[in-house]
């Protein structure tokens, strides 16, 4: 099998999928291919781009998908008003405990790290996650897209 990254082939108009690896540097592929399938203004991919890198971000800190073969698949369906993205994990490491998605109570607000999924909760309409103890967890996340009011008149300026 070809290492990650692959993009995946998804029938669905709309819908984009990649799979990546545990390597830190497919974060930045990640934010690349978010901008590529948001095609628009930099303000309104912003929250998407920035939704996509800090959860494959957390998959690969938290779970299985940081280690040797670990793989995270993030998929994007573009809709009018906003992309519904998904991060798809392969579950929580060997331990006493099984982590969850949660955002942190923090006491000390200048601790590194920690704030990715504060940002996402900052930059989504909603979010939530789903899977079983022990299994993958999937994070989804609905970002509204940014849209420009019409000019007075109807005229649409802002293509431009």
């Amino acid at each position: 099998m070809i290492p990650p990254p692959w993009r995946l082939n998804l029938s669905t108009p709309g819908r984009h999928g990649i799979v990546l690896g545990p390597d830190p540097h497919h974060v930045g592929v990640a934010r690349r291919w978010a901008d590529r399938i948001a095609r628009d203004t930099d303000s309104a991919s912003f929250a998407l781009i920035t939704a996509v890198s800090e959860l494959v971000t957390n998959a690969q800190r938290h779970t299985r998908s940081g280690d040797p073969g670990g793989t995270t698949t993030v998929v994007v369906e573009r809709r009018p008003f906003a992309f519904v993205l998904t991060v798809t994990d392969n579950g929580p490491r060997p331990g006493p405990s099984i982590p969850v998605p949660r955002i942190e109570d923090r006491r000390e607000p200048l601790a590194a790290g920690g704030y990715g999924l504060r940002v996402l909760d900052t930059l989504a309409a909603y979010w939530d996650w789903s899977g079983k103890a022990g299994g993958p967890l999937t994070v989804r996340a609905l970002l509204e897209r940014g849209t420009r009011p019409a000019a007075a008149g109807g005229t649409d300026l802002s293509h431009r």
